[in-house]
């Protein structure tokens, strides 16, 4: 008998095991995903700049200009690409949670507060949108109240909360700031058709180009200090800053990769970047005279053969869910700390040590702040109609 309940008692405490390393395993997995499982669902997500914060507004898309932008298409407003083609395929958390079971080994579940989510949220439907910084503003990227889901833990952010927080570091940029007036911001759509254009092999690829640059309409990037481009591939993301040199320094642009988990293959980014460049030299060198660039005349003559590359060490994230936060955190510390123009010595600015990477990971709570306070706002504006803020 007691042989018997031996035996009873070790086949309970073997179930006992198994079903807690499975509950370890259904935990882990939600929201989250390890190395091994990211390569596995790795997908190509679809591709996706003014000195005072407005109020965004509430709205639909009727009677805006907004049209999806292909290289093809003869009618775009290119920036407004933000509002149809939405990045929308990855993993949510419902951000309404309020706590977290976390099974630690063979012990009894434990509820741990997730304090970043105790910011009550408006009472606004999924479907319900902002304009930032306003609905009349050009370049205004529109997020909907449920985008907010992709800042809950462990989740990835969405292109609309990348393009978001790039038009907010714009806005709330100080007007004595000479380096971010002197930058260029191209959205999180920017890249892919680039990729698209330098790597068009058709007979009409000039024809194609000039219409790619509407992209930049206005814009003549060799007179930037700075042009920042986002990367979103493979599902991660990463960053691009093309640093054009001062006149006086007599050197040629430098293309700078930054990275948080190294995934990105520099190589391959920096041979786009330099097809682009090369492209758009052409088409200037036909249009400008070098006494209108910022680039001594004898590198402006040879800047195909002159341009730089340097892949940037910088602080690692931790797990696989922050690369997002890591690229508005590189734009948000490069514009407060770079100089007017960059040298080749100021390189040192940057290093595993160029800030904690708790720093970086800490705007997931910032941003959604911002977002929760921009549509408490709106809903107040509107008297209730559409959502009303939660008491």
């Amino acid at each position: 008998m007691l042989q018997t309940d031996c035996r009873i008692v070790n086949t309970f405490e073997k179930d006992l095991s198994i079903l807690n390393r499975c509950e370890r395993q259904k935990t882990r997995c939600n929201g989250e995903f390890s190395q091994r499982e990211r390569q596995k669902v790795r997908v190509s997500p679809r591709r996706m700049n003014s000195q005072h914060c407005m109020k965004p507004s509430f709205g639909d898309q009727k009677g805006r200009t907004a049209s999806l932008y292909s290289l093809r298409d003869t009618d775009d407003d290119l920036p407004s690409i933000a509002k149809k083609n939405a990045f929308q395929d990855q993993p949510s958390n419902d951000s309404r949670r309020r706590k977290t079971v976390v099974v630690v080994d063979e012990e009894e579940p434990q509820l741990v507060k997730a304090t970043e989510l105790e910011v009550k949220l408006p009472n606004c439907k999924k479907d319900a949108r902002i304009y930032y910084p306003s609905r009349d503003d050009p370049e205004s990227v529109e997020i909907c109240f449920g985008d907010i889901d992709s800042l809950a833990p462990e989740t990835f952010l969405t292109s609309q909360i990348m393009n978001f927080y790039i038009r907010y570091l714009q806005q709330q940029a100080s007007p004595t700031n000479r380096v971010i007036c002197d930058c260029h911001f191209f959205n999180t759509y920017f890249y892919q058709k680039l990729k698209d254009a330098v790597s068009y092999k058709g007979s009409d690829k000039d024809a194609l180009f000039i219409k790619f640059r509407r992209w930049w309409k206005g814009v003549n990037i060799f007179q930037k200090a700075y042009v920042l481009i986002p990367i979103n591939e493979d599902y991660h993301w990463s960053l691009v800053i093309i640093c054009i040199p001062d006149k006086e320094d007599e050197s040629g642009p430098i293309i700078l990769h930054l990275d948080s988990l190294g995934l990105h293959s520099s190589g391959s980014v920096f041979k786009n970047i330099k097809s682009y460049m090369r492209e758009e030299w052409n088409y200037l060198n036909q249009e400008v005279a070098p006494s209108d660039l910022p680039i001594a005349d004898k590198i402006w003559e040879n800047v195909p053969r002159r341009i730089d590359e340097k892949t940037i060490a910088v602080p690692q994230q931790k797990n696989d869910y922050d690369c997002g936060l890591f690229v508005l955190f590189f734009m948000e510390r490069f514009i407060e700390e770079a100089p007017e123009r960059l040298k080749k010595k100021d390189l040192a600015m940057f290093g595993k040590q160029w800030f904690r990477p708790e720093e970086a990971s800490g705007l997931r709570v910032k941003i959604r702040k911002l977002l929760v306070e921009l549509f408490g706002n709106a809903s107040e504006d509107i008297g209730g109609s559409q959502s009303s803020p939660s008491s």
